[in-house]
């Protein structure tokens, strides 16, 4: 008889905590479908997310970059989000990929502008002879 009634206050406490979030299960659903979003593009390596108005002498380059970009924030984002969803929101893999994801992002950016300037400096990717 404790058993069960041990029991029975885990189950509750469990769906108390599956209901003081209701909204995080949006949210683990939708990180996934970014994810497979990125993937789907990463191995596909045409689309959307390759248009651009770059130059065409970056427009290779860049697609490329693009496309390493999407593998790695695609793959681990989609790795922490499943180790989120099997822990529970609020557990260290929730931060872990929050931190993943933001710092990918501004990892593109720096290397972007570092690695694409001579093309960002003037319309056209012209570069100034003097």
């Amino acid at each position: 008889m404790e058993q069960l009634r041990a029991l029975a206050e885990q189950s509750a406490a469990t769906q108390g905590q599956a209901n003081a979030a209701p909204g995080m299960d949006f949210m683990l659903m939708f990180n996934i479908f970014i994810a497979g979003y990125l993937l789907y593009y990463a191995i596909k390596g045409t689309g959307k997310v390759y248009e651009n108005d770059y130059p065409p002498a970056m427009k290779e380059a860049h697609s490329k970059f693009m496309r390493k970009f999407c593998w790695i924030v695609g793959a681990g984002m989609l790795v922490f989000t499943i180790l989120e969803f099997i822990q529970g929101f609020g557990s260290i893999w929730t931060t872990i990929s929050i931190v993943y994801v933001l710092g990918g992002v501004v990892i593109y950016f720096i290397v972007f502008r570092v690695r694409f300037k001579q093309f960002l400096k003037k319309p056209g990717g012209e570069i100034k002879k003097k």
